[in-house]
């Protein structure tokens, strides 16, 4: 890293804990702190000069990429930091969206992470799933749940990641990190490659298609626990995501296999609290015998009901967790009603 601006605004970025940085032809530097977007630096950027970064974050291989397809994905480090990045052309030029690494992993209370995924990670096999939109702490979830797999069982935990964000070292567990377009050219082709890999857990960055989620459900099925995200939000909405993939004629194959497979489906979104940062809500699904009965007779409109009155399972809604926080104080009332889904915080008082 040549540039002295950029590691000026990386430095920056890190002082103000803010998670992404976008930089922009045209534009002043911005980065988001709390979901806020603010400007942090009055200089105008040239075309010339976010090129020059562009430049210094991609690889040749990367920059041929970008040349061909006017969009690429990358990962970077500055000393001891990390960065991922995405690189793309638009109507004034360049513009670059950084999103920080934060190199400590935390462990499942400090972050949030619902505590019941401890005992579905040390499944021998299945499939857990952690789903919710873009920045809502997915990956880091996953590396918490890897974090700690490292810590209580033996066993070689393979991931393929699009990019590497969080890099692990071996504790108890031989771990093995992969990044598509630098050590697999894809999801699907690397997922195959894995099986013969001698891996215990799988950790699939995204099921981003059919190939690559029919792979992961075999995974699953012969014996490796795999880990994976979905872009959706809602525990039932991941189940109708996956379903909905497959041509209609493969959909009560794919239902039966999935009942079979799933341990959980974590949701989570990341919700602005009274005191100016974050916090996660949460959102819980445990496939017992009543939700895979559920899921195998493609009676999906139940699964919401049924979350909702097993919290001895271990199961809530996001619904019941803002409300929680919201009555905890850690959330404001405007919040409340903003993040839960459709209009089921309308009795706030």
């Amino acid at each position: 890293m040549r540039d002295n601006t950029l590691i000026k605004y990386l430095k920056l970025a890190e002082r103000i804990d803010a998670s992404d940085i976008h930089i922009k032809s045209g534009k002043c530097a911005i980065a988001r702190v709390s979901g806020t977007l603010k400007q942090i630096d009055d200089a105008i950027l040239t075309k010339e000069q976010v090129f020059s970064f562009i430049q210094d974050i991609l690889t040749e291989k990367q920059m041929t990429e970008f040349d061909l397809y006017s969009d690429v994905d990358s990962s970077f480090s500055v000393g001891d930091r990390r960065f991922r990045c995405n690189v793309y052309r638009d109507f004034n030029g360049f513009s670059i969206s950084i999103r920080r690494i934060i190199n400590e992993i935390g462990d499942f209370r400090s972050l949030g992470i619902p505590e019941v995924l401890k005992n579905l990670a040390v499944k021998k096999s299945g499939l857990i799933l952690v789903t919710g939109p873009t920045g809502s702490g997915k990956t880091t979830t996953l590396a918490s749940i890897i974090n700690y797999l490292n810590r209580v069982i033996t066993a070689h935990i393979i991931t393929i990641e699009d990019p590497i964000e969080y890099t692990y070292t071996s504790n108890r567990c031989v771990i093995t990190q992969r990044e598509i377009g630098r050590d697999a050219s894809d999801y699907p082709r690397a997922l195959r490659a894995s099986l013969r890999q001698d891996p215990d857990v799988i950790m699939l960055g995204e099921m981003r298609d059919l190939e690559s989620i029919r792979t992961a459900l075999t995974a699953a099925e012969t014996g490796h626990l795999v880990l994976s995200t979905l872009h959706t939000t809602g525990a039932c909405n991941s189940i109708d995501r996956i379903i909905d993939v497959f041509p209609a004629d493969q959909q009560q194959q794919i239902r039966v296999q999935l009942s079979m497979v799933l341990l959980g489906v974590v949701s989570q979104q990341l919700v602005p609290n009274v005191k100016g940062g974050r916090s996660l809500a949460t959102e819980v699904m445990i496939c017992n015998g009543a939700i895979k009965n559920i899921i195998r007779e493609g009676k999906n409109y139940q699964l919401q009901n049924t979350m909702m009155t097993s919290r001895n399972a271990g199961m809530y809604s996001m619904e019941q967790c803002l409300e929680a926080m919201y009555r905890q104080g850690i959330i404001s009332a405007e919040n409340y009603q903003l993040y839960t889904p459709a209009s089921a915080a309308t009795n706030v008082r």
